[in-house]
């Protein structure tokens, strides 16, 4: 190693020793297996055989210290060594797996000799968190990073910085390591730590809008260092827990207000102020949102007043947000477009308040003056927000060319149906990409645009040299798909598909799932087909989930076999891109979902239960067992062992109470045997309220209702599920179809049981008990 790289990492504080630096770290380098089993550091055989003597040396003698090691100091000596050892192994190549898992386990070594080494525990989850997230080294990291705190303080910071970077993938994550550490016995409720992990998961709660639980959080830490008799802190440990108390308390303020607590939220926002020694502009807009939220319109108007002319862009668009809100408490909303004009005079070069201006523009359909503020002189924009602002813009003046641009460059943004990944974004990135969802699908509901863009498609594709790059061929691909223009879709995905040398799985599998929401199963049997056939390396490396997709698309078609066939190859693939560990689970589980579909119930059993017993709970494997059990309740039911069926969901909810698939499952069949109607009802809101959106969920509150008499009220829910994405279900119509006979609606009940009963044949359904009923109610003769 040379020195200079070797100082870089002594200043990042990775203590290195090379082997000349240090023969006992080096000899326990040497020493250690995949598996080390010892306590102790290994030593040499016959260590005064590795140093020669000399003429004139004198004989080496044994260590004869005056005060005598006592147990914790061999221990800690022991971890030292251990961890120089790891240490060592990772100068020799940090990028060697080899390598990486050797220093692993010296580190695994040092910990166990000395549990209280903190420094062993703070590389050891070093090592298991870098790199791509492998679940069980992630498991590891967290139990590790609580054993550290059971033995030292220091420890309760490890589990902080891996809640924050778990969280950065996933907020719930984060949210549930935070929530633990508070439950460990070893934390002084009273003590710094535990205000700043109060702290943290406050942040968290806040990133991810649960503003109550966010409230709830701060609100600790708010009373904490605001205490005065006596104080709980002094200065310094405040500005530990507070960081800049300035800017925390004024975010604390804003979650108060969010919580609908504005007492709270101005006592926040007033210490800010106090802090910053002036009642800045800034506070002036803090106490307007106050006002607002305590129906003081025109005391809000004054103060908002004051920030606007300081021409502050530090509240960003919700300055802007808030006149408008303000105005329209007022019914002076007519004073907006006017007043935000006079600012943009003022202040020219405010890119955030020409976009807003741009925004009211557009609603009163004044598109070239939307332009023209979001341009501001320029052809082009490159500031997000402008990108975004000019989709209705084009939309509204009908060009079609910089449209498409525009959505091509959007696509930079994360996608707004990816609700997790939103989580994690800063609040003013994700309304922009929430935007940009709502403007995208407003295009693809305009069908005069969208006949336009792909119209300008088609015409681009012509000619023995087509000008339709890659990129335009994938978007107007996604958005037919969006449109349900299927046909479109194909042509555009097939030409973007053509344009790669090596096509991205994403473009197959787009497709794929286009053509089976549409119903056209052979079509996605041979996207899906083509796609793990391909022989790009890429593609061969996503041969599983090419396979996964081909299975549901066999069974939707009606080829079980085939379907089997396809899943069984996906886990061999699985194992073969080393995939095996990550992906088996679900694999496993989807030969049992397969048997389900296709009624062969036994045999789901059989299989669910396998994997029930077989795959430990994790982050990785969870949702897979949880489908499990679902699919479990299911196909008892489906066998009328009603008890059993209950049994499992009601097991799932003794440990998740709060677990919204078993509520509404539990509570639906509950209804549909008519009994526990009241908590069967309480049950299925509860699990609406998490999914507005789902339609199989507003099934069951329909389908509750009609059991509890509330015919009018149920028909209103059903007809709302019907016409709800993945509303096309067969029981779903049977539903609505019981509950138009109840009311003597008998046309209608008819026409929607004839649905079902199409739907059934268009889906390949398989479920006799379910279409020997919707024959009989329509008095057909049996199959």
């Amino acid at each position: 190693m040379d020195l200079v790289r070797l100082f870089v990492l002594c200043l990042a504080g990775v203590w290195v020793f090379p082997a000349y630096l240090s023969p006992v770290a080096a000899r326990a380098a040497d020493a250690v297996t995949e598996e080390p089993v010892e306590t102790e550091p290994p030593v040499a055989a016959n260590p005064d055989a590795r140093f020669k003597l000399q003429i004139g040396d004198e004989e080496p003698v044994p260590s004869d210290p005056k005060t005598p090691e006592d147990p914790q100091q061999k221990k800690r000596r022991s971890a030292i060594t251990w961890q120089l050892a790891g240490q060592l192994h990772l100068s020799r190549g940090e990028n060697d797996k080899i390598q990486i898992q050797k220093a692993e386990d010296c580190f695994r070594q040092a910990i166990a000799a000395d549990p209280s080494f903190i420094r062993s525990y703070q590389m050891l989850v070093s090592l298991l968190v870098s790199g791509p997230i492998v679940e069980t080294k992630i498991n590891e990291a967290q139990a590790i990073a609580f054993q550290a705190a059971e033995h030292s303080p220091e420890g309760f910071t490890l589990v902080r910085q891996l809640a924050g970077l778990l969280a950065r993938q996933q907020v719930d994550r984060g949210v549930g390591l935070l929530t633990t550490a508070l439950q460990v016995k070893s934390l002084n409720p009273q003590s710094v730590t535990f205000f700043l992990i109060q702290r943290d998961l406050g942040t968290l709660y806040r990133l991810s809008s649960k503003f109550d639980e966010a409230t709830a959080c701060y609100k600790i830490v708010f009373d904490a260092v605001t205490q005065t008799d006596p104080a709980l802190f002094n200065a310094e440990q405040i500005k530990e827990v507070m960081g800049e108390p300035a800017e925390m308390f004024e975010e604390m303020g804003e979650v108060f207000l969010s919580a609908k607590q504005p007492n709270l939220a101005l006592d926040a926002f007033t210490r800010a102020a106090d802090i910053r020694g002036s009642r800045s502009a800034t506070h002036s807009y803090n106490l307007a949102q106050v006002f607002r939220e305590t129906g003081k319109p025109t005391e809000g108007l004054e103060e908002l007043q004051k920030y606007l002319d300081a021409q502050l862009q530090s509240r960003g668009r919700g300055a802007y947000q808030l006149l408008k809100d303000l105005l329209a408490d007022l019914k002076r909303e007519s004073e907006l477009t006017d007043r935000l004009e006079a600012m943009r005079a003022k202040d020219p070069q405010n890119s955030t308040l020409r976009n807003f201006l741009a925004e009211q523009y557009v609603e009163q359909k004044r598109f070239a003056e939307a332009e023209t503020a979001i341009l501001n002189g320029q052809t082009e924009t490159r500031d997000p927000v402008g990108l975004v602002g000019l989709i209705p813009v084009y939309r509204g003046l009908k060009k079609y060319e910089p449209l498409l641009t525009l959505l091509i460059n959007a696509k930079g943004l994360p996608d707004p149906e990816q609700e997790e990944r939103l989580a994690t974004l800063d609040p003013e990135l994700r309304l922009l990409v929430e935007r940009f969802g709502q403007e995208r699908q407003q295009v693809t509901a305009d069908t005069e645009a969208m006949d336009g863009l792909v119209k300008l498609g088609k015409e681009w594709q012509q000619g023995d040299e087509p000008k339709i790059q890659f990129p335009q061929a994938w978007v107007l691909g996604e958005l037919c798909g969006m449109a349900s223009r299927v046909d479109d879709a194909v042509v555009f995905y097939r030409q973007a598909i053509e344009l790669r040398n090596e096509p991205e799985f994403q473009l197959y599998s787009e497709l794929g799932q286009i053509l089976l929401d549409a119903d056209r199963y052979e079509e996605a049997i041979t996207i899906f087909k083509e796609c793990a056939n391909h022989p790009s390396s890429g593609l061969q490396e996503q041969r599983w989930r090419s396979l996964y997709l081909l299975s549901y698309a066999s069974e939707f078609g009606g080829h079980t076999e085939d379907a089997l066939a396809a899943a069984t190859d996906a886990r061999t693939a699985a194992d073969q891109a080393g995939m095996g560990d990550f992906a088996g689970p679900l694999l496993h589980a989807q030969i049992g979902w397969i048997h389900y579909h296709s009624q062969n119930l036994d045999e789901a059993i059989t299989v669910y239960e396998e994997v029930l017993r077989k795959y430990p709970k994790n982050i990785q494997t969870e949702k897979t067992l949880e489908n499990a059990r679902f699919s479990l309740s299911a196909i008892y039911v489906l066998k009328g062992e009603m008890e059993k069926g209950e049994g499992v969901l009601q097991d799932v909810l003794k440990n998740d109470p709060e677990n919204t698939q078993a509520n509404n499952d539990l509570g639906y069949l509950w209804a549909d045997q008519g009994k526990n109607l009241e908590q069967a009802l309480a049950m299925i809101q509860k699990a609406i309220a998490q999914e507005p959106d789902n339609a199989a969920y507003l099934d069951s509150l329909g389908w509750v209702l009609f059991k509890l008499g509330q015919t009018d009220e149920a028909v209103k829910k059903l007809e709302q599920a019907c016409t709800m994405k993945r509303g096309d279900d067969p029981t779903l119509h049977e539903h609505l179809a019981d509950c138009y006979a109840k009311l003597g609606r008998a046309d209608d009940a008819k026409k929607t049981w004839t649905k079902a009963l199409e739907l059934m044949d268009k889906k390949n359904s398989k479920d006799a008990k379910l279409r020997k009923s919707l024959r009989d109610k329509l008095g057909l003769p049996p199959e």
